[in-house]
């Protein structure tokens, strides 16, 4: 049986490409003042996110994208824009490349004699090998 349950348009879109268009019931998302989830009939919005993983569900089914910076617009037409930076959908996260990502990012970390650039660049890289398979492990813990 067909509801009529109004849902929210979440689009997320990169640098590269469109990453996902869809009907959700909620989105949850990190921004820079703190965690919110969005929910049918929000008020509108415009905010700045926070690297992190944004979850979105639909009829009870959760699905997560890791997100590394950008923007999220939320319109008075349920409409929810994400404008990110660079994402990533969980089920296409290879953990362990990440995981080798991760160690060849935290070796240049230790090292005494690293150029500042390629510390900071190892640095993103580690965070962001975090955040990617933080959102893989929450995709397989709610398969």
């Amino acid at each position: 049986m067909k509801t009529n349950k109004t849902r929210l348009t979440l689009d997320i879109v990169t640098q590269e490409k469109r990453l996902l268009t869809t009907q959700a019931d909620s989105v949850t998302v990190e921004t820079i003042v703190g965690e919110l989830t969005i929910l049918p009939n929000h008020l509108p919005l415009l905010t700045q996110l926070k690297e992190g993983v944004l979850t979105y569900e639909i009829e009870g089914k959760k699905h997560f994208v890791a997100i590394f910076g950008g923007f999220i617009e939320i319109s008075a037409h349920n409409q929810v824009n994400v404008l990110a930076d660079s994402a990533i959908r969980a089920e296409e996260i290879d953990i362990a490349e990440v995981e080798k990502a991760k160690k060849e990012a935290e070796k240049i970390i230790r090292q005494t004699n690293v150029h500042e650039h390629d510390l900071l660049m190892a640095e993103v890289a580690s965070k962001q090998a975090l955040i990617k398979i933080k959102a893989a492990k929450r995709l397989s813990s709610h398969s």
